[in-house]
């Protein structure tokens, strides 16, 4: 397939997104905390001030409810757990272990009942760059530094269901982007070497993981965290997905 971007234009057989800020906003992040942070304080009996404490150290500001612009809601999934199983063990008789084990048991039940569906919020361009991909022949992948069943689980409710190929999740390329390790095993699931696949991402990470993987192309998408002088390390910088043409 035949790809153009800025003044890019080269053949690929594979594209590899990140997740939230390039395919889905980060808008829901905030309920999801809020109401893994209400889990919490029933299960462990927090008080009412430690629970807005918990709240903030979630990435949650407790007066506004926005998100914090650098907290943990873009942070890994991992290390979200290990904050909260952190501030719990500040807070109560339990050992930092067993807590963990709460948090993690936590993020799984909250997850599972959250009304996903209703909260997930496609960027602009996502879904139709995906079907031109498709359309084209090209296969996808989605690197993230969420878990895998989780973030395969929001593909889903965003109606990307049958347009994303392989996903592949933190537990299970382990070493954080800027790493190229992630690209490596979703290159290596979707039977496409890097030389012939483009990254597409909204942090630097993102954009320097493709690059150190050797990438055919690195688009950096100004719909997330990145500025476009932080994103000034891709091969090509678009506002928006729309700007991505594949034929």
């Amino acid at each position: 397939m035949l790809v153009k971007a800025c003044a890019a234009c080269t053949q690929a057989e594979s594209f590899i997104f990140d997740k939230d800020g390039t395919l889905l906003s980060f808008s829901h992040w905030v309920a999801v905390m809020e109401a893994r942070v209400e889990y919490l304080a029933l299960r462990c009996g927090l008080s009412a001030p430690t629970k807005e404490v918990l709240l903030a150290v979630m990435g949650v500001d407790p007066i506004t409810r926005c998100e914090h612009p650098n907290g943990a809601i873009h942070l890994p999934r991992r290390e979200v757990e290990k904050l909260a199983a952190e501030f719990l063990a500040e807070n109560m008789s339990l050992p930092f272990s067993e807590l963990l084990s709460i948090v993690k048991e936590g993020f799984i039940e909250v997850d599972a009942a959250f009304p996903w569906g209703d909260r997930l919020e496609l960027l602009p361009g996502a879904r139709e760059l995906l079907l031109k991909i498709k359309g084209a022949g090209g296969r996808v992948g989605v690197v993230t530094h969420d878990s895998t069943g989780p973030a395969a689980r929001h593909l889903r409710h965003a109606g990307l269901a049958g347009l994303v190929d392989v996903v592949v999740g933190l537990d299970v390329f382990h070493i954080p982007k800027p790493a190229p390790e992630g690209i490596f095993k979703a290159c290596e699931l979707l039977g496409v070497p890097p030389g012939k696949t483009v990254v597409v991402g909204d942090s630097p990470g993102d954009v320097l993981a493709g690059k150190r993987a050797g990438c055919r192309l690195t688009i950096g998408v100004l719909t997330g965290r990145g500025t476009g002088e932080d994103l000034s390390v891709a091969d090509c910088v678009v506002r928006m997905l729309k700007e991505v043409e594949v034929t």
